[in-house]
């Protein structure tokens, strides 16, 4: 967590400092930005919600420092960004202590599960989504 506010807070300033450097560097990095922006779909549309279970998954990409770069990037207001990696964290930590102490056969069942949990959670998110902001 020590890093996430200095991410979440600098990221965009320090990428403008660089850019203001060199003109291939920023063009680079809009278009990383960008590209950013294009790949972030559910964490975009549900903000806190979406960066939270992002984080909350504890697989290698998914942590605080990258969400912290994707709450930056989307230019999520700090205190959201923050607590959304801070509860994302905990739930990742449960998550990871729970598997662990279930042993090896019960956590890969757990896993198994949890992926289709998942995937249901977040189609359901994503049609709530949709039916929240098609027109009546």
């Amino acid at each position: 967590m020590v890093p996430v506010p200095f991410i979440v807070l600098y990221l965009k300033k320090l990428a403008t400092f660089i850019a203001g450097k060199n003109r291939t560097l920023s063009k680079l990095l809009d278009m990383l930005f960008e590209r950013a922006k294009s790949k972030a779909g559910p964490i975009e549309e549900f903000q806190w919600l979406g960066l939270m279970l992002f984080v909350a998954v504890p697989f290698p990409g998914t942590g605080a420092c990258t969400g912290a770069i994707i709450a930056s990037v989307l230019d999520m207001p700090f205190w959201p960004a923050v607590s959304a990696n801070f509860v994302g964290l905990v739930f990742a930590g449960l998550l990871v202590n729970l598997l662990v102490n279930l042993g090896l056969k019960y956590a890969i069942i757990t896993g198994i599960i949890l992926f289709f949990v998942s995937t249901f959670m977040w189609s359901i998110l994503h049609s709530l989504g949709k039916s929240s902001t098609s027109p009546n």
